[in-house]
């Protein structure tokens, strides 16, 4: 298959992503205020799950798969799903922003490993200089974001648990590409997300049945209906989209982009200051992309 290297519509689409997970950070922080993280993700992954197969009915594919390949969608939506979002629902519930930020940040690093391990993708010393780069960027702007790092047991439970995701997150991308040779994007990410709901409905059951219904505000359901369309169903068929067209390693740098974005609309929404070198590690970030989505045309010269 081949995999596009110019800048084009699959960027626009994964900028645009970029933009509603950077918005779902804030959003998910103002509505665990009210909702437990156990809760808060049952809802979520249900309603989400439920849209995305609608638009697969529609689209006329159909849920149908071979044998093989169910086990696999199995294992992924497990992965991707079920034990990703448990320990990243929790994790940045108990650690610092900072932190979670930070351990995230190192995903495109683990995903390509991992990629180039089982041969998925081969990476040239220009896209990792990129992905070292826009790590040392990101690093910038978190630590100015609240000042320093905050270490306490709590702390380090949460780290651990968004550390792990982070791994079972990078299993979910790399090995979907061989997926996405038989099935569309939609199809993919609406099976796994299903499954992987499934697997999660027996922990979160609990939670759910505790929920005031009547005692949440409109603020917390608009926060935890806007993460379940954008965040989940719309961002996670953008992110296989992306998988498939551009490669695992080039798909993921993107993540460096969220947090930059996050501090920008904290800035409008919250008041949050930016500083100079918030603003700096931003554009060290933005090299970062650029040489690992595009300095392999260094390479080709």
């Amino acid at each position: 298959m081949e995999v596009h290297k110019r800048f084009g519509t699959t960027d626009i689409f994964m900028l645009l992503g970029v933009i509603f997970w950077a918005i779902n950070f804030s959003v998910i922080k103002i509505a665990l205020r009210e909702f437990t993280p156990l809760g808060f993700n049952g809802i979520r992954l249900v309603f989400a799950s439920g849209i995305l197969l609608l638009f697969l009915f529609i689209s006329g594919e159909g849920f149908l798969v071979s044998k093989k390949d169910l086990l696999m969608l199995c294992i992924l939506g497990l992965c991707g799903n079920t034990v990703y979002q448990m320990l990243f629902i929790h994790g940045i519930n108990l650690t610092t922003a900072s932190n979670s930020s930070i351990i995230i940040a190192m995903s495109p690093v683990f995903i390509a490993m991992l990629s180039s391990s089982v041969r998925h993708e081969k990476l040239n010393y220009v896209a990792w200089a990129g992905i070292l780069i826009s790590f040392v960027g990101f690093y910038f702007v978190v630590t100015k974001q609240s000042g320093n790092f905050q270490f306490s047991l709590k702390n380090i439970q949460g780290d651990l648990m968004i550390f792990l995701g982070i791994l079972f997150w990078a299993v979910y991308t790399v090995f979907s590409k061989p997926l996405l040779e038989k099935i569309s994007p939609l199809k993919l990410t609406s099976l796994t997300m299903s499954i992987g709901t499934v697997f999660y409905i027996p922990f979160c059951l609990k939670d759910v049945r505790e929920i005031s219904f009547g005692k949440v505000s409109f603020q917390a359901w608009a926060g935890l209906f806007y993460s379940g369309i954008f965040a989940l169903a719309i961002c996670y068929v953008i992110w296989y989209a992306s998988v498939k067209r551009v490669g695992n390693s080039r798909t993921a740098i993107y993540d460096n982009l969220v947090p930059v974005l996050t501090v920008v609309f904290a800035y409008f929404s919250l008041g949050e200051r930016i500083t100079v070198l918030q603003a700096g590690g931003a554009f060290i970030i933005l090299v970062g992309v650029y040489l690992a989505r595009s300095g392999y045309r260094w390479l080709d010269r």
